[in-house]
């Protein structure tokens, strides 16, 4: 052997010791559990945070007892629900955890943070995957803003009112026609009662003169003869009443008839 073939077999085989001595990267196993979770979580629902503090810890406690007191932590500020799956290899585990439950709640938009436990157990041949979800509590609403006392109402004075009017054109006359008789009527179309006069005149013919009542927004009638053919009849009907303390003539009609 020559003495630079003895030089390479020597530093191969520093090489290759160096190479032994180094450490091997290992990947998270949590991560793939991690991974599942995330993609099942619905688009309507946020995100979920993944806590590396409480929950994972509760998580990781409950995978190695599979007691399930331990995956309740009691220092969670919130609601907790946790699950055990297991199998081999550990998606069968995921699997599992989701069959007893976990898969529901991650569709539960209600939960928004979970961690996840892990465990290998190489004398039974099976994997241990623990999945607890968390729901924190809403914070307080801040206390309500004390209010001063509400300001004192504007009074806004009424305008005054205008002094009120008589009526003065509230009666309406007319006649239903016959052969050998007529029938007056007589319309109150204001507020007011009164006393009415209805009187028909003509210069040869014997008239008529009546006295009548009539009631607020009220009516009468009464027959009368009619004028004889070739001759009229000055017909004027008055009402008065009381208006204000005063008596108020509230209508005045006449016509030819």
């Amino acid at each position: 052997m020559t003495t630079r073939t003895a030089v390479s077999l020597a530093l191969a085989t520093a090489f290759a010791g160096s190479l032994a001595a180094m450490p091997v990267a290992h990947a998270d196993p949590l991560d793939a559990i991690i991974n599942t979770v995330n993609k099942d979580r619905p688009a309507r629902c946020p995100a979920l945070k993944y806590d590396r503090g409480v929950l994972e810890g509760a998580a990781q406690t409950y995978a190695r007892s599979e007691n399930p007191v331990d995956g309740q932590p009691a220092g969670y500020n919130g609601r907790t629900l946790a699950f055990l799956g297991s199998g081999d290899p550990q998606a069968a585990a995921t699997t599992s955890a989701y069959s007893r439950g976990a898969g529901g709640v991650i569709t539960n938009c209600d939960f928004t943070e979970f961690g996840v436990g892990f465990i290998r157990h190489e004398d039974r041949e099976v994997d241990v995957v623990t999945i607890v979800l968390g729901a924190p509590n809403k914070p307080a609403d801040p206390p309500p803003v004390a209010k001063g006392p509400d300001p004192a109402p504007v009074v806004v004075p009424e305008p005054p009112k205008p002094d009120p009017v008589a009526p003065t054109d509230a009666i309406r006359l007319a006649f239903d026609r016959g052969l050998t008789s007529w029938t007056v009527n007589i319309t109150n179309s204001s507020a007011l009662a009164g006393t009415c006069t209805y009187v028909a005149t003509n210069p040869v013919l014997p008239g008529v003169n009546k006295t009548f009542s009539i009631g607020p927004n009220g009516s009468t009638s009464f027959p009368v003869l009619p004028p004889p053919p070739l001759s009229t009849y000055h017909v004027t009907v008055s009402c008065k009443g009381d208006f204000n303390g005063k008596n108020v003539e509230f209508g005045h009609v006449e016509q030819d008839v």
